[in-house]
């Protein structure tokens, strides 16, 4: 599992920009326009830019945390504290979104990063510390 969460985190940012790029009809007239300066005003294409941009974060976190993956063999808990952290106020403010992916997927990174652990690691006592 712990190499699937970076792979579902790419999928997710995959989506994203399908989402963006396929159905959105903003896409378009902002390409017809050349693009330059052809958000601020308008607050669906400045909605949209912000849906797309925020598409570039779930690729670091997970081009990053994939990469981690590949070098330690462990998931980081961080992942799934970003994931939450992103997803639960998303999941307040904008409720039909994708949030509740975003959720699912940082539960499932905590819980597999808990799993990676050695058991040194699992306990905040000094002498674990001090290894």
């Amino acid at each position: 599992m712990i190499r699937w969460i970076p792979r579902l985190v790419i999928g997710l940012t995959a989506l994203h920009f399908a989402v963006f790029v396929l159905l959105s009809s903003t896409f378009d007239d902002m390409a017809r326009e050349g693009f330059w300066n052809t958000a601020p005003g308008d607050p669906s294409r400045e909605y949209e830019l912000w849906f797309f941009l925020a598409g570039f974060g779930l690729l670091a976190l997970g081009t990053l945390s994939r990469r981690i993956v590949r070098d330690t063999g462990r998931l980081p808990a961080q992942l799934g504290w970003y994931l939450l952290a992103i997803g639960i106020p998303l999941q307040i403010l904008h409720p039909v979104s994708g949030a509740p992916g975003l959720i699912l997927l940082g539960v499932l990174a905590l819980h597999a990063s808990h799993r990676s652990r050695r058991p040194s690691e699992a306990t905040d006592t000094p002498s674990a510390c001090a290894r």
